[in-house]
């Protein structure tokens, strides 16, 4: 007879997905146009390196004060609120930005509202999941999260490929709709009804996750923590992965600025076009997310960072070679970029929670908000100067080779780098010995298919 008295495993409460979902719905209606919407302004690849970059200044300076504070003070959802509100209502004001310099600028103002979020949030829920069946648990969420910004981006996108409907609704609103509305560039109007959504969506979130029950915390354990560099000098499972990490970051956000650019001047794509590529990503995230979760929670983290981390360099090269493959394929270019994003959808969902997963794993857990505010100030340093480096280079390229070869070089050099710093993650170490492994579960998944196989009727 089981042992009544053991705890069944601690889940995440259904407020927590409200919230989680009602925030990525609301960066799901902006986010994935934000580098559209600067590159219609008129930037150029230099400005677009400095966009990419500029959005991790603030979380790379920031985050590790928000995510101690809130571990001291223990009301992270009180961060949560202010973060998510001012940082999403910020985003009204990218309106009235009219040239590549005004957004990036307004685009670091944002950052760092929204960069109260990141860390606190991550802590708070952390506190809510048991250790025994956290990758599940981020699994779960990631699923819920994920379709909300989907149905988001598929809306907005959608929105955006009728445009009379905004002279339409101005029209309708009379002297209210003038003001809400004002007569601008028909390229910038698509833009309007997202914006707008995105602020309200994220003053609800914000409301709504003041009602999250908040894990109390006993008193003694609101002490003071160590900063960065102490983090950082302790020799660990935690130093090893944050600096293994920052190999592949570099190399990883080289290839980001120019993304848009073979979507949007290469191949032409409209707003529905680009929509429908990150949705893409998005379904097939959420397809192998809570497979993957359960499949950490049995083999560990380290797998699966690898897996996610190892397959990310054929991306930029899938996006370089666009055209080439949908001559020979026969296909339109778009095409090539729903499959690409496709698999980057695959590696997110095997990697992404992995990575969390293993620092609440590897970190104490009264001190989850410091390393994770740690690590993504340690990577997102590298994310900075990958986008800006990258972006200067591509500039330089371009006066001496033409824009095309710059973007084609630039991605080609990302994936080069990229798969070379994956092996990286061969050298971090597990914290803890799991139940099964790779080869094992590889060879149930067999066993269970010629078992189905051998059972089917004969006849």
């Amino acid at each position: 007879m089981a042992d009544q008295s053991e705890e069944s495993p601690q889940k995440l409460p259904a407020s927590v997905y409200l919230v989680g979902a009602l925030t990525q719905c609301a960066l799901g209606m902006h986010a994935p146009f934000l580098a559209t919407y600067v590159l219609d302004m008129g930037a150029n690849l230099a400005e677009l390196g400095a966009f990419r970059s500029v959005g991790n200044i603030a979380p790379t300076i920031l985050q590790p004060v928000w995510g101690s504070t809130s571990d001291k003070v223990g009301q992270a959802k009180k961060f949560v609120a202010f973060g998510t509100m001012t940082g999403l209502f910020m985003v009204l004001l990218f309106l009235w930005a009219e040239t590549p310099l005004h957004m990036i600028v307004m685009y670091g103002v944002q950052s760092i509202l929204f960069s109260i979020q990141i860390p606190t949030w991550q802590s708070l829920i952390g506190g809510l999941m048991g250790e025994e069946n956290r990758g599940d648990e981020l699994g779960r969420l990631g699923v819920a999260t994920n379709i909300a910004a989907l149905t988001a981006t598929l809306l907005s996108g959608f929105i955006a490929g009728f445009p009379l409907l905004i002279p339409f609704i101005r029209e309708s609103l009379g002297p209210l709709g003038l003001f809400l509305f004002p007569s601008v560039e028909a390229w910038r109007e698509a833009y309007y009804l997202p914006f707008y959504i995105t602020a309200v969506i994220g003053i609800i979130a914000s409301i709504l996750s003041l009602k999250i029950k908040e894990k109390p915390r006993e008193v003694e354990k609101r002490r003071k923590f160590p900063p960065i560099h102490e983090i950082l000098s302790k020799p660990g499972d935690f130093r090893r992965f944050a600096f293994v990490a920052v190999l592949f970051s570099f190399a990883m956000s080289m290839a980001w600025p120019y993304f848009i650019v073979v979507q949007r001047v290469w191949l032409n794509s409209t707003l529905f076009e680009i929509a429908i590529a990150s949705a893409v990503m998005t379904v097939s995230t959420v397809m192998f997310t809570v497979p993957f979760g359960r499949l950490s929670d049995k083999i560990g983290r380290k797998p699966l960072i690898l897996l996610g981390r190892g397959l990310l360099f054929l991306i930029p090269i899938m996006y370089a070679f666009s055209i080439p493959i949908s001559d020979f394929l026969n296909i339109p270019g778009v095409w090539v970029i729903y499959i690409a994003n496709s698999l980057a959808g695959f590696c997110i969902a095997s990697s992404v929670n992995a990575i969390t997963a293993y620092i609440y794993d590897v970190a104490p857990e009264e001190e989850r908000g410091s390393h994770l505010a740690v690590y993504n100030t340690f990577t997102g340093i590298i994310y900075l100067s990958g986008s800006l480096i990258a972006g200067l280079l591509g500039e330089v390229f371009a006066s001496f080779i033409g824009a095309y070869l710059a973007v084609f070089w630039m991605l080609i050099i990302s994936s080069t780098l990229r798969f070379i710093a994956s092996f990286f993650y061969l050298f971090i170490r597990e914290p803890r010995t799991y139940s099964s492994n790779v080869w094992r579960e590889l060879r149930s998944l067999i066993q269970y298919r010629r078992h189905d196989t051998d059972t089917l009727p004969t006849h």
